[in-house]
């Protein structure tokens, strides 16, 4: 009787298993690649959407290198019975000085490239984002498949146990012991279905498509391989923040340029007309320079830019040091995680299917006496199954952090 409820138990649960779908968002459903996933957030999420919008705002500043003073007209005129009206113009206008314009226009230029190295970064970092959210949601995903997939195990047990629940046979500390691992499992399978619902809501708000699903095409995690098309001496390689260090040291030492050409004379010039009753009119041109007599201010300022490059210089350096340790720690916690993963491949899952295996006959032959010693084998199988799947989600992690830094 009890191996008949068993089997039969067994087919209906796997049945289930195999109809069930998991879905827990409404609306049309759409099966991404991670590839898929991040080209879709390149076009929809809002930094980059306004990578264009802050590319035209470079634009115009660049345009704002050659600002001159606004134009001066004067009018004077003066009304005598006895003279007339005597008249006076004068137009002027101030020029500045050329090689301050010319400095200005190299300086917005290396501000501009700055900028755009900081969005390249930026890019790099979402797209980095998009492929860790589509990894865990494959590792959510996965994960509960596994549980689900084994579950039939604990309801058959716990199905045993109450049908025992009477029996003498069964102390009321194993019948306690059942049904605590029963709820404990059951709440781990709740948990799991929630964190992958996290999962998609955090993908989709990434790829920003509000009212489209989103289903993983990869349905099991791989361990991901790091730059796979280049020399495996150049996979590695701190090159993340080189062209942005480089645009900064330049914008900085740019900005000394500028200053220094602030202690060049302005330029400007002038047309004046003038017409006095009784005397000759008197018209000419004006042309003049305007030199700073007090240039300590000046020279403070540029003192302060030089200060900004050597700051400039000794942050690279360090950052530049900085992302090499950084690496070589990531380096060190991949070869863990692997090492780790070919432990658990190698000797938990093994011991895993022969105890699964070893269940499965006792539950054939009714030679099942301790359920709570049943249930401890199960999960130590099933669990050894997480572990060795979360050790994946791990070394994917540290991959996915390691190709940014070396991108």
């Amino acid at each position: 009787m009890v191996k008949f409820f068993f089997f039969s138990f067994l087919i209906f649960s796997l049945s289930a298993h195999g109809q069930e779908n998991i879905s827990f968002l409404s609306g049309s459903t759409t099966t991404l690649s991670m590839d898929e996933a991040v080209i879709i957030a390149m076009a929809n999420h809002p930094v980059a959407r306004n990578i264009s919008l802050l590319e035209q705002k470079d634009a115009i500043m660049r345009q704002q290198s050659v600002e001159l003073a606004p134009l001066q007209i004067k009018y004077w005129q003066r009304s005598a019975a006895s003279s007339g009206a005597d008249r006076l113009w004068a137009v002027n206008q101030d020029f500045g000085s050329i090689p301050l314009y010319f400095r200005r226009a190299q300086h917005y230029r290396t501000v501009s490239s700055t900028q755009q190295a900081e969005r390249i970064l930026t890019l790099d970092e979402l797209a980095w984002q998009v492929k860790s959210a589509y990894m865990d949601a494959v590792y959510y995903h996965e994960r509960l498949e596994i549980m689900q997939e084994h579950a039939y195990y604990f309801e058959a047990l716990i199905s045993l146990a109450e049908i025992n629940i009477f029996s003498d046979s069964i102390s009321d500390l194993v019948k306690v012991s059942t049904g605590v691992r029963y709820a404990a499992y059951q709440s781990r399978m709740y948990n799991a279905r929630e964190e992958l619902k996290r999962a998609e809501m955090h993908l989709r708000q990434l790829l920003y498509i509000p009212d489209i699903n989103i289903e993983t095409s990869q349905t099991e995690l791989q361990l991901y391989q790091i730059h796979p098309h280049k020399p495996f001496e150049e996979r590695f390689d701190p090159v993340k923040h080189n062209a942005l260090d480089v645009a900064m040291l330049e914008e900085a030492e740019s900005a000394v340029r500028l200053e220094k050409s602030k202690l060049f004379p302005a330029v400007h010039a002038g047309y004046l007309y003038q017409n006095i009753e009784g005397f000759n009119n008197y018209q000419g041109w004006m042309v003049g320079l305007s030199v700073p007599l007090w240039a300590q201010p000046q020279r403070a300022r540029i003192k302060q830019a030089q200060i900004d490059v050597l700051v400039k210089a000794d942050e690279t350096e360090y950052r530049q040091f900085a992302d090499r340790q950084y690496i070589e720690s990531l380096k060190s916690m991949l070869n863990g995680y692997f090492v780790h993963i070919s432990f658990i491949k190698e000797n938990l899952l093994v011991e895993a299917k022969l105890a699964l295996d070893e269940i499965t006959d006792d539950f054939t032959t009714g030679r099942i006496t301790d359920y709570a010693e049943v249930f401890t084998k199960v999960s130590n199988a099933v669990y050894a199954k997480l572990e060795y799947l979360e050790y994946i989600i791990l070394y994917n992690r540290t991959a996915l952090e390691l190709e940014y830094f070396t991108n």
